[in-house]
């Protein structure tokens, strides 16, 4: 039959200095050696790697006694090591493997570790492990040294314990500790996330009324940013198409105007070639001039034909008789002298024949009384002055001809520069009407301009971008300008009562609120996990309660059994032992005589749950009145507790079992049953004893034998006794 402890592996622990195995192949082993061999260092060993803390339970005063301290003949070592190995074929270990490994190891530091399977654990995840597979440290699985009466000496809720850590029970009742634990704290910071959410309730409403403002604040401000996104980008996009719709006409204006002012400038240019062309009139001056020469040359030719007509006609006219005197004479040349030189100024040609004619008429009256004289000579000077005179007169009709073709031209040319004179004031009229509506649509423009400008200001005033502005679509439905700019004032004006954004108050009611909501979560979830916890620790009851009321009347049976095998009689009982419960009732009483009232604590008995209650002991001896259990001997007191033990192990036998000189206090005959019931019960339970006793001894299938040699450290022996029979 197959061994559930396969080994154990001792290194630095107390005098096993190097590193020892012990091999549990067979149900019984026994350890044997003289007095101070460090045969129950093997004992403090298992009960040290299965969890024991206290260094008083491991006959030690620290738990840094447990490591070899060195001796005159072996150096000391930096560490105590000690590993358990389990056969794990009946899956009581929760981990998938054929064989389980628990080591514990301590270091000089003082640093205590557990391993399981070579994964360092702690030993509050470990004691669950260990209860589900029935192991632990103390109790009657664990017998030390000087413990044979450790059942009858224990009080009853300890012996309640021992015999819920044989049924199996200790893995729940450890469960139902940490969750009472659990409870208890739960209910600690229940009531202190209380006490938080109460305390910081009042300053929350007043910070989320701040925020609400603010939040306000913000709906507001995201309102307006609304209605200033339409009222802006309204007036912006209806500014811009104005400006369009007036830059585009202004640039044709001004090429127009361009073109106008080029008009005119090539009209002025051709007035100013036709005052080029006033050289003309400077050649009618020239022709005029000329012709007042050529009227003065005639006229002295036509004076001097007027004389010598005259002289010829006054020869030819004047009688013979006649004699004119010489102041006659004189007188009528001086007065026809002064005749011809008035015909200087004349222009009238007619005139001027009219007024020769008089003269040579004049002439021919005072010569017809001269006499008759040779006049071929005068007639010949007469006939030279008529030609010169002919030749003037040609020459005059060519000036008259060219001046009145001259005058003509100057007459169509003057026609022609008042036309262009009027077309040029037309055009110049044109130019300045084009120039007053450019003037008027600059003005709009700028105007316009301004506006924009105005606008631009104001929507930087609001820490906004143009690129912003110039990306916004318009907006069509956009409602009453005169109540959107109403609505936009009255909205600035909530905003400057609302006041500034104080962030700090912002961030601390989003911190208080996050708290807040993380207490009451917590809460909520504190209240739901101390309704669980209450559920499983109901439950928790339930099953110890039911299970061990369920084994108690068999172990019952069994014990009476076992304790008349032991003392050949007699009857021996465990029975339930309910304690009394008593809570503190806090009451204030009236007030006492300076007004504060008084607290008073009332102690009120509750009716105590068998949850709760311890195991008693009552036995009758055969021959002999026992009032209680003070009253047995020491090794009365060992029989009763092994009887109880192997009732125990009858009604739910653990896995192993740990012994150390439990059979000392017993004489031959007892110590002979105890030896038959560890054979008998190897079937169901591996035993690992102490002892000094020949007939234990004579029970075990292996001995391993414990010496120290003069070095101080301990050295095993081992002797499987199935050989030694054979």
């Amino acid at each position: 039959m197959s061994t559930f402890l396969k080994r154990l592996e001792l290194q630095g622990f107390k005098s096993f200095a190097a590193k020892t195995d012990f091999e549990f192949p067979h149900r019984v082993a026994a350890i044997v050696g003289p007095n101070g061999s460090g045969k129950s260092n093997v004992i403090d060993a298992l009960r040290w790697v299965l969890g024991e803390r206290e260094a008083k339970q491991l006959r030690g005063d620290t738990l840094g006694n447990l490591i070899f301290a060195g001796t005159p003949k072996r150096a000391a070592v930096g560490f105590a090591k000690v590993s358990l190995v389990f056969d794990n074929a009946s899956k009581l270990f929760p981990i998938d493997a054929p064989e389980v490994v628990l080591t514990r190891r301590l270091d000089r530091s003082g640093t205590s570790q557990f391993f399981l399977q070579d994964a360092e654990i702690r030993l509050k995840d470990l004691q669950p492990i260990l209860a589900r597979a029935r192991l632990g440290a103390r109790g009657l699985t664990m017998i030390g040294q000087g413990q044979s009466d450790l059942f009858v000496r224990s009080s009853a809720e300890e012996r309640r314990l021992m015999i819920e850590e044989v049924l199996g029970l200790r893995e729940y009742r450890l469960k139902k500790n940490q969750a009472e634990r659990q409870l208890a704290s739960s209910e600690v910071n229940m009531e202190k996330v209380a006490a938080m959410l109460e305390e910081i309730a009042p300053h929350l409403r007043f910070l989320r009324k701040q925020k609400n403002r603010f939040e306000k604040r913000a709906e507001i401000e995201k309102d307006l940013h609304t209605y200033e996104n339409s009222y802006f980008a309204h007036h912006f996009h209806a500014l811009t198409r104005d400006i369009a719709t007036i830059d585009v006409p202004l640039t044709e204006a001004e090429n127009e105007r361009s073109e106008k002012e080029k008009e005119v400038f090539n009209s002025e240019r051709e007035l100013k070639g036709l005052n080029e062309q006033s050289g003309d009139v400077e050649h009618a001056k020239q022709l005029r001039a000329t012709l007042s020469e050529s009227f003065a040359k005639r006229g002295e030719i036509e004076k001097m034909l007027a004389r010598a007509e005259a002289k010829l006609e006054f020869q030819m006219n004047m009688p013979v008789n006649v004699v004119r005197s010489a102041g006659e004479m004189k007188s009528i040349l001086e007065t026809i002298e002064s005749e011809v030189k008035a015909m200087d100024s004349w222009t009238e040609l007619e005139k001027i024949k009219h007024a020769l004619k008089n003269v040579a008429e004049r002439i021919a009256t005072f010569l017809r009384a001269a006499p008759k004289a040779d006049n071929s000579q005068l007639e010949a000077d007469i006939a030279r002055v008529k030609e010169s005179l002919a030749a003037v007169q040609n020459e005059i009709e060519k000036i008259r001809a060219e001046e009145e073709t001259l005058a003509s031209s100057q007459q169509e040319m003057n026609k022609e520069f008042r036309t262009k004179v009027e077309l040029l004031e037309a055009k110049k009229n044109e130019l300045r009407k084009m120039d007053q509506v450019i003037q008027q649509r600059r003005l709009e423009r700028e105007r316009l301009k301004m506006r924009m400008e105005e606008l631009e200001r104001d929507w930087r005033a609001l820490g906004r971008s143009m690129d912003e502005l110039a990306t916004m679509s318009e907006v069509n439905d956009i409602v009453e300008l005169g109540d959107l700019e109403r609505k936009m004032l009255r909205m600035r004006g909530e905003l400057s009562a609302i006041g500034e954004i104080d962030l700090n108050v912002v961030k601390e009611a989003d911190e208080t609120e996050t708290r807040f909501s993380t207490l009451s979560k917590d809460l909520e979830d504190l209240k739901k996990a101390i309704t669980d916890l209450r559920v499983l620790i109901k439950e928790l009851d339930k099953k110890i309660h039911e299970d061990f009321k369920s084994a108690f009347q068999a172990i019952n049976g069994e014990f009476d059994n076992f304790f008349k095998l032991m003392f050949g009689g007699g009857h021996a009982k465990m029975k339930l032992k309910l304690p009394e419960v008593r809570v503190a009732d806090i009451v204030a009483n009236e007030e006492g005589g300076n007004g504060e009232k008084q607290v008073v604590e009332e102690m009120k008995e509750e009716k105590p749950s068998e949850l709760s209650a311890g195991v008693e002991i009552e036995i009758s001896i055969p021959r002999k009145k026992i009032g209680s259990l003070e009253m047995l001997s020491g090794g009365e007191k060992s029989l009763v507790s092994l009887a109880a033990l192997f009732a125990l192990i009858s009604v739910s036998p653990p896995p192993f079992l740990v012994l150390d000189e439990i059979d000392a206090p017993l004489d031959e005959e007892n110590a002979r049953r105890f030896s038959d019931l560890v054979k008998a019960f190897s079937q169901k339970t591996q035993f690992i004893i102490v002892t000094h006793n020949r007939s234990t001894m004579e029970a075990a299938d292996i001995l391993y034998g414990v010496t120290m040699g003069d070095d101080g450290v301990s050295k095993t022996l081992s002797l499987k006794l199935e050989s030694l029979a054979q």
